[in-house]
């Protein structure tokens, strides 16, 4: 599967040894797939009976650390509680609080980040919430091709990731799409 609920979706989709398992969403709110994650201790806590690793939601610039940080994904396998006539697997975006997830990175994974800024309705049924992925992408964007890119303040409001210097770039931009709000970028680790 490449996309992941409205804003994020793979063009060079991860294989099995970039995506790392048993990872828990240390978080006490849900928080954006897509979003930047870093495991919090090196070591897993009774918290959790499979032995996963606690991760929290980077929310500053910081160098990454290889198996250590990435973007968070969830696949959602099931639609309990949606009318499947109306939704689908895309319409949940968010990873649940406590709940085990992939860390995904590694050299070659190319993400696209969109940006959706205003909450609006969809068919009078679903109301989708409005999303910044990455702060600086709007009508005249601050984020070029070449930029890279770290975690930044960590909301839906703010973005989850902002531009940042080579040293601390989890990801190098390939393509900038202001018109349709998009950043598509490749891991540079």
């Amino acid at each position: 599967m490449g996309s992941y609920g409205r804003n994020v979706e793979f063009r060079v989709v991860p294989i099995e040894q970039q995506r790392r398992g048993r990872i828990v969403n240390d978080e006490t709110t849900d928080i954006a797939i897509g979003a930047p994650f870093v495991v919090a201790d090196a070591a897993p806590t009774d918290d959790y009976w499979t032995d996963a690793m606690p991760a929290k939601l980077a929310t500053s610039a910081q160098a990454p650390k290889r198996g250590m940080c990435g973007i968070g994904i969830y696949e959602w396998i099931d639609l309990n509680q949606l009318d499947p006539e109306y939704f689908s697997y895309a319409d949940r975006d968010l990873i649940p609080s406590k709940k085990q997830f992939q860390l995904i990175s590694g050299p070659g994974v190319k993400v696209v980040f969109k940006n959706t800024p205003t909450s609006r309705m969809y068919m009078g049924i679903r109301n989708y919430k409005g999303r910044v992925m990455v702060a600086g992408m709007g009508a005249t964007p601050t984020v070029k091709v070449g930029d890279y890119l770290s975690p930044g303040v960590g909301t839906d409001a703010a973005g989850y990731w902002a531009t940042s210097t080579s040293a601390n770039g989890w990801l190098h931009v390939t393509n900038v799409d202001p018109k349709r709000a998009e950043v598509e970028a490749e891991f540079i680790f």
